[in-house]
């Protein structure tokens, strides 16, 4: 757990001083930004136990085209990259299943159940309207388009021997292709807290497939 904090710590302090290099080099016209934020999965369906943290990470490079003939606000449009993890107490045990219900095993309660989480991996396309007060205060509102990348199962705990396991599978189907989310991240200088919300089911809808709502909620870093 050190090592994972202090390599975030790092990762943080390194690409903020390229971000704001990049910002200086482009006259603020291209920002280079990146979000820690965690995911509550609201309203799950009851086959799909969460856990409360869910730890995800994004970043992004956009352009910055002034709105109007003001400096200070901008409309703004890139390319990024969004992690989640969905951490359950569900363990979906058939995640290569193509055409029949996807089954469980629930693990809350269990000494020896530590961890499963259903990683999923976006290219996105950001847009936002950025806006300046005083050049300090930053609002950004928008939207955010995702095409998955991959979708995979991570479990550790026990197998049916009790022995102890790391179970990956590499891929899971019934995962929707497409992401689509509302943003919002207000903040000061570089520093802002962030929100966004999918608008649309993260698994295909069927076949016994988990219902919930990903809420993201953070930090960013970004000197726009």
């Amino acid at each position: 757990m050190k090592k994972i904090l202090f390599t975030l710590v790092a990762l943080v302090l390194c690409s903020s001083a390229f971000a704001q290099l990049i910002a200086n080099k482009t006259d603020k016209k291209v920002t280079l930004g990146f979000d820690l934020f965690n995911d509550f999965q609201l309203k799950p369906s009851a086959n799909w136990d969460t856990r409360l943290f869910s730890q995800g990470f994004s970043t992004a490079l956009t352009y910055n085209f002034p709105l109007g003939e003001s400096k200070s606000h901008t409309v703004s449009i890139g390319v990024g990259y969004t992690g989640h993890n969905y951490f359950s107490y569900s363990r979906i045990m058939n995640p290569y299943n193509t055409t029949d219900s996807l089954q469980y095993t629930q693990y809350r309660g269990d000494d020896n159940f530590k961890r499963y989480k259903v990683n999923c991996n976006y290219i996105d396309v950001p847009l936002e309207l950025r806006f300046r007060i005083k050049n300090a205060v930053k609002i950004g509102v928008g939207f955010k388009f995702g095409i998955l990348v991959n979708a995979k199962t991570k479990y550790v705990g026990n197998n049916d021997d009790g022995e102890k396991i790391h179970e990956k599978y590499t891929y899971i189907n019934n995962v929707e292709r497409y992401a689509y989310s509302a943003t919002l991240r207000v903040g000061y200088k570089w520093v802002s807290v962030f929100g966004a919300v999918q608008l649309n089911d993260v698994f295909v809808v069927g076949r016994n497939a988990p219902t919930f709502i990903p809420l993201s909620v953070g930090v960013s870093f970004a000197p726009f």
